[in-house]
Parts: C-alpha cells; sequence; structure tokens
C-alpha cells in the first residue's frame, strides 16, 4: 500500500454514452410516494406520472426543460461526494448536471480502494485510479448519459452515476414511478432515459397549476 497522502486530481472527461446491462443496485429516492392511496403525500405543484420499470436494476431517469431553451443554459454547478467507506459507495445512485465536479474520497482508515468509471454497458474505462485513504479524485463528467461505477479491490461495490442536461431531472422508483415537484407552469421538452433503450425520443407536454399526470410506459 502506498503512504497515506492528501492527493488531488481532477479529471474532465468527454464520454460516450452506450445501452446495455447494469449490476443490480438499491433503488434511489424520487420524491414523495405516487402509489396507491398517497396522492395527498404528491408536491401541490409539478409532475408526476409512470416510467418503464427499473431494468437490471437500473432505474429510469425523466428530463423535463423548458421548450426553446438552450442546452448550455448557464446553472450553478453542484458539488457532489461518492464516499467509500464500509466496502460501499455512499452513495449508490448519483444524478449529477454535466460539468458538475464529482469527487471520490476514501474515508476508510486503512483500506484501499479502486475508482473504475465507465460510460453505462461499455468496456472502455473512462477513468481508472487508486483511492488509497486521504486521496480525493475529482471529475467532470461531459457528454449526458449512465455511467457504471465500481471498485476492482471490492467487486460487490458499485455505483451508478447519470449526467443530465435537464433544468430538472429525477430518478424514477423501481417499479417505474416518479414525481417531480416545483416545476412552474408552461411547455417543456421531456425526454425519457431507461437501462434498456437509452434516450427516448423528446417530446413537448404542457405543465399546467397543481400536479400534471404523464404516463411514460409505452414511450417509444
Amino acid at each position: 500500500m502506498r503512504p497515506q497522502q492528501r492527493l488531488q486530481r481532477t479529471l474532465i472527461v468527454p464520454s460516450i454514452f452506450v445501452m446495455l446491462t447494469a449490476c443490480d443496485f438499491e433503488m434511489p429516492p424520487s420524491g414523495a410516494p405516487t402509489s396507491g392511496d398517497d396522492i395527498e403525500t404528491l408536491p401541490m405543484q409539478g409532475v408526476h406520472g409512470q416510467s418503464p420499470a427499473a431494468s437490471g436494476g437500473v432505474p429510469s431517469v425523466i428530463m423535463l426543460s423548458p421548450a426553446g431553451a438552450s442546452p448550455e443554459i448557464e446553472k450553478t454547478a453542484s458539488l457532489f461526494t461518492i464516499d467509500q467507506f464500509g466496502l460501499t459507495f455512499s452513495p449508490r445512485y448519483l444524478l449529477a448536471d454535466k460539468g458538475d465536479p464529482i469527487t471520490f474520497t476514501n474515508s476508510e482508515s486503512d483500506l484501499s480502494h479502486n475508482v473504475r468509471l465507465r460510460a453505462f454497458g461499455d468496456t472502455i474505462d473512462v477513468i481508472d485510479a487508486d483511492a488509497n485513504p486521504g486521496e480525493q479524485l475529482v471529475v467532470q463528467l461531459l457528454a449526458a448519459g449512465g455511467y457504471d461505477v465500481i471498485c476492482d479491490m471490492h467487486p460487490g461495490m458499485t455505483a451508478f452515476i447519470f449526467v443530465s442536461e435537464a433544468t430538472h431531472s429525477v430518478f424514477a422508483q423501481t417499479d417505474g414511478s416518479f414525481a417531480l415537484d416545483s416545476v412552474p407552469v408552461g411547455t417543456y421538452t421531456l425526454q425519457l432515459w431507461t437501462a434498456a433503450s437509452g434516450f427516448q425520443a423528446p417530446r413537448s407536454v404542457e405543465i399546467g397549476p397543481g400536479l400534471t399526470s404523464i404516463n411514460l410506459e409505452m414511450s417509444g
């Protein structure tokens, strides 16, 4: 093992989206519940609905942007951290905007890890780096789509990153139900991504006052 040290590396990675299969993951939260009689728990303004169920353990992603908006809208970059501790990546699911800095850390006291990152379903490494205790690896992903994350040293450690260019994005639940709150009234371009089919053709949707329901299960 290399001596413990604090090392920060920044990688800006253009990548390619590929559609195949991925590992099985725990599902992330997706806003308020959208099943059964829980309608009273939904946000008072926004979108809820049904998308295709998770495929291979990977959830669908629902993306909304105001119609006519440039994909290069300036946004304040969010800072994300994926930690390695207790032989897990935490969080195991991450939804980020294109170019957001994502910092991989290792909080183990004396256990080294590895970060191997690939475009979803691909076999070509975008990143393959050591992750010793005290080190940081900062990554900026510039291509929209999914990314598998594994640790070569501990194959049971897996994570999934999705990079979106939309102004509103959310992971669906395992069953495909989803909710996006605080979406202003207006005309939006909606795009759906699934592990089985990749990016679906964009469509125009009208978001009205209160809750707007959208069914994406038959999306083609």
